[in-house]
């Protein structure tokens, strides 16, 4: 008995098989990438490099925070959070000015200075609302958690 069809062609149970491997292959694939990216997604490292909003979540979830502190540390992400949307609300138009002037012959240095100046504004607000928001959290911590908070949010990744 031969193991190709008269037409030539394999016969159908080896495409089956075939097929078969190659969705195992490939299911296999997708779950090693889904399993290291959960793995690196809460590496210190990676979370610096997402934004210190990620990282204090983080962070929260390594402290040993009861059902007070948790909520005062939602709310102080929330709070960064909506004070951030807020202020890139606020400055697109800015940049996109900005973007129109440097987009001209001859852009006006004053006028765009000025508009920096206007962003630099709301990124300075935004900074503010955000300290009283950590410091707000950092009330409800005692002062091991508060040194411990600290510390971690002041970690450094090693460089590149």
């Amino acid at each position: 008995m031969t193991t190709a069809e008269p037409n030539g062609r394999a016969p159908r149970r080896s495409r089956g098989l075939i097929v078969a491997l190659a969705l195992s292959l490939t299911l296999n694939v997708f779950f090693l990438g889904g399993a290291v990216w959960s793995h690196m997604r809460f590496h210190p490292f990676f979370e610096r490099q997402a934004g210190p909003i990620l990282r204090f979540e983080h962070i929260g979830r390594e402290m040993n925070l009861n059902g007070a502190q948790q909520i005062a540390l939602h709310q102080m992400v929330t709070t960064m959070r909506e004070r951030r949307r807020a202020m890139f609300q606020a400055n697109r138009p800015i940049f996109d000015s900005i973007w129109d002037q440097l987009a001209k012959p001859q852009p006006n240095d004053q006028t765009i200075a000025g508009l920096i100046v206007r962003a630099d504004t709301n990124h300075v607000a935004f900074q503010k609302d955000a300290t009283a928001a950590v410091e707000s959290f950092l009330t409800t911590l005692s002062p091991q958690q508060r040194a411990q908070f600290a510390e971690l949010a002041k970690w450094h990744p090693p460089p590149r």
